[in-house]
C-alpha cells in the first residue's frame, strides 16, 4: 500500500508517523510546498518576543530525519499542483528544480491546513511592511523587519488568538508602541461577562486598542481606516483569521462546505474514498450536537491524524468528536476555554444556566495567591455541563482542564461539586475554584439561589428593587442606577412584597449568603446578581451599557 501525504506540519507529519509505527511495510511519501516540515507552531510568537532565540529549534523535523528515523520520504519545497482521482495519481512540482512529475497513490491524504485570511478590500496588505503570521519562515521575516528597519510603531490588526499572541510578543521588544485594531468584539470565544478583563489587561500592559469598522489601506507608515481616522503604523501583522487551503480539493471536484472546509465522514473520507483530509482544512464533528464545525486547534489535528493513520493501518478507533478546549496566554492574564459558549447555546436553543465567580486560584493569604474568574454553563433540568469559560493571573488551565475531562466524560454539576481534587495552600483552597462554582450551580438550578444573569440586567432591570449590600465608599465610587445602599443587619432587612428585589455585592459571595439566610426566613422575592459589581462595572463599560453610576 502506497499513502501520500500532501501538508507536513501538524497533522501530516503525525499521521506519517503514527503510520509507520504501525506497519513497516507501507510505503509513505510526503510532500510540503514550504522549506519546513513538522515544527511548533505554537511557538511561533515565542520567536518574535525572542524567548526562542535560534528559529531552528522551531523545527521537530527535517527530510532527513523522516527518512533515518521512520523510512518515511519527505519532500520540501515540492507543491502537489494537481490531483488525477480517476488513475489515482498527483502532479508534483519541485520548486527547486522547476521539474514537474507525476506520482501515483493507494490512498491520498490533504493536511494542507490553512491560510492566512487577507481581505481583499483593504488596499497595501503586498507591502514590504506587512506580514502574516502561518509558519516559521514568517516570524524569521518579522524579526529580520524589526532588526533591520527599527519601526517604532507597530500595527497588529484583529482580535483573535494570532493577534493576541502577537501583540503580546511584539510587546516585548524594545522602543515600540503597539496599536491594536480590533473590529468587533475581541476574542469571538470568550462570552461578554469576560472579554472585558482581556482588553482591560492589553491595555493596562501599554498596548493602545483602536476599535474601528474598517481598515481599508496600509501605507508605508500609517494604517487608514474607512471612518478616515489614521494609526502610525511602521510595521503590520495582519491576524485576521485563518482560511481553509482548499484549492487542491476544489480543483479535483472534492466536496466543499460554503465556508470553504473540504467534507469528510466520521472516518475522515472526503467524497472520494480514497482522499482523506484531516486539520484545519476540515470541520470536525462537535462532542454535544453532532453537527459539523471548524476547530483549528492543534490536538484535534493530532487526534485526526492518528485515527486515520489507526484506519489505514488495520486497527480500529473510537469515532471522533471535539468539545474544543484551547489556552491562551495574553500578557501576565492567563485564559482558558472548554465547551459551549453562550451565543452557541442560545442558536441551538438549549435550555440552560450560568453562573460566575471570583475566587483565589490557592489561600488567600498566601503570597503568590492570584485571582480567577470563572463562568459555569450547565443544562437548567439536569445539570449536564456545557462549558466553562476562566481567566486569571491565577491558574486557569488545571481548572479548564478537569471541566473539559467532566464535559467528555457527560458530568454534571453534581460531579464537579464532588470532585475530590487535590488541597495544599500553595495549589488550591480547600474547595477548589472547580468545586465552589460547582455548589453555586447547584444552588441556582435548585432554586435556592435565584439569580439575576449579567446579561439579562439591562433588559429587566425596571422590574427589580436594587439593593447594594457592600459599604459606603464601594457604593461611592460606583454603584447600580437607582440602587439603595444597605448596611445594616440581615434581620432588620424590610423586603417590599410588591416587587422583586435584586441584591448585589462585588463579587456575589456576600449577596450569595444574604440571599440564602432570607430564603430561610420564607422570602421568595429575592434575587442575586450574579458575579457581582466586579464583572458589572467592567461589563456596562465594555458594551456603553448606561447602568453604572460612577464617582465623578
Amino acid at each position: 500500500m502506497k499513502v501520500i501525504i500532501v501538508g507536513a506540519v501538524a497533522g501530516g507529519a503525525t499521521l506519517a508517523t503514527s503510520l509507520r509505527r504501525l506497519d513497516e511495510n507501507i510505503e509513505i511519501v510526503m510532500y510540503e510546498k514550504d522549506r519546513d516540515m513538522s515544527f511548533g507552531n505554537c511557538e511561533l510568537p515565542y520567536y518574535l518576543s525572542y524567548q526562542i532565540k535560534n528559529s531552528q529549534d522551531l523545527v521537530h523535523r527535517d527530510s532527513e530525519s523522516f527518512a533515518k528515523r521512520y523510512n518515511i520520504k519527505a519532500k520540501n519545497y515540492h507543491q502537489v499542483l494537481a490531483i488525477d482521482r480517476e488513475n489515482k495519481s498527483i502532479k508534483v512540482l519541485n520548486q527547486k528544480s522547476g521539474q514537474e512529475f507525476e506520482e501515483d497513490y493507494d490512498y491520498l491524504i490533504l493536511a494542507t491546513g490553512a491560510h492566512a485570511n487577507i481581505p481583499k478590500s483593504i488596499k497595501g496588505t503586498d507591502k514590504d511592511n506587512v506580514f502574516t503570521i502561518r509558519n516559521v519562515v514568517d516570524v524569521e521575516n518579522i524579526r529580520a523587519y524589526y532588526e533591520n528597519n527599527h519601526p517604532k510603531e507597530i500595527f497588529v490588526a484583529g482580535g483573535g488568538f494570532i493577534a493576541i499572541e502577537a501583540v503580546h510578543a511584539l510587546n516585548e521588544l524594545k522602543d515600540t508602541q503597539i496599536n491594536m485594531f480590533i473590529r468587533g468584539k475581541i476574542l469571538g470565544v470568550i462570552d461578554d461577562e469576560l472579554k472585558p478583563f482581556i482588553e482591560e489587561n492589553i491595555i493596562e500592559n501599554g498596548v493602545n486598542i483602536i476599535h474601528e469598522k474598517e481598515l481599508v489601506e496600509i501605507t508605508d507608515k500609517e494604517a487608514i481606516f474607512a471612518s478616515g481616522k489614521r494609526v502610525p503604523a511602521d510595521m503590520v501583522i495582519l491576524g485576521l483569521g485563518m482560511a481553509a487551503n482548499n484549492k487542491l480539493a476544489k480543483d479535483v471536484g472534492l466536496e466543499i462546505t460554503e465556508k470553504g472546509s473540504i467534507v469528510t465522514d466520521d472516518d475522515y473520507k472526503t467524497s472520494d474514498p480514497n482522499i482523506f483530509a484531516i486539520g484545519d482544512v476540515i470541520d470536525v464533528k462537535n462532542f454535544f450536537t453532532g453537527e459539523k464545525e471548524n476547530l483549528k486547534l492543534a490536538w484535534p489535528a493530532h487526534r485526526q491524524a492518528k485515527y486515520v493513520a489507526n484506519l489505514l493501518g488495520g486497527e480500529k478507533s473510537k469515532k471522533q468528536s471535539f468539545i474544543g478546549t484551547f489556552l491562551l496566554k495574553s500578557f501576565d492574564l492567563n485564559i482558558g476555554v472548554t465547551g459551549l459558549g453562550e451565543a452557541k447555546l442560545e442558536e441551538l436553543g438549549y435550555d440552560y444556566d450560568t453562573t460566575l465567580i471570583s475566587h483565589t486560584d490557592i489561600v488567600g493569604i498566601m503570597p503568590e495567591a492570584q485571582m480567577v474568574y470563572m463562568k459555569l454553563l450547565f443544562n437548567k433540568n439536569n445539570g449536564k455541563i456545557y462549558g466553562a469559560q476562566a481567566l486569571g493571573k491565577g491558574v486557569v488551565d488545571k481548572r479548564i482542564d478537569v471541566i473539559g475531562s467532566l464535559i467528555k466524560m457527560g458530568g454534571t454539576i453534581y460531579d464537579l461539586y464532588d470532585l475530590e481534587l487535590g488541597y495544599q495552600p500553595y495549589y488550591s483552597t480547600t474547595e477548589d475554584i472547580n468545586n465552589v462554582i460547582g455548589s453555586q450551580a447547584i444552588n441556582i438550578k435548585e432554586g435556592r439561589l435565584p439569580h439575576v444573569r449579567i446579561s439579562e440586567l439591562n433588559d429587566i432591570i425596571s422590574a427589580y428593587k436594587i439593593y447594594d449590600i457592600r459599604n459606603e465608599t464601594a457604593y461611592r465610587q460606583c454603584h447600580i442606577k437607582g440602587a439603595e445602599l444597605f448596611t445594616g443587619d440581615i434581620e432588620k432587612f424590610e423586603i417590599p412584597k410588591d416587587k422583586k428585589v435584586l441584591i448585589y455585592d462585588q463579587t456575589g459571595a456576600k449577596a450569595s449568603n444574604t440571599i440564602k439566610r432570607l430564603k430561610n426566613r420564607g422570602t421568595e422575592n429575592v434575587y442575586m446578581l450574579d458575579g457581582g459589581m466586579v464583572y458589572l462595572r467592567k461589563y456596562a463599560k465594555y458594551l456603553k451599557l448606561d447602568l453604572v453610576c460612577e464617582e465623578e
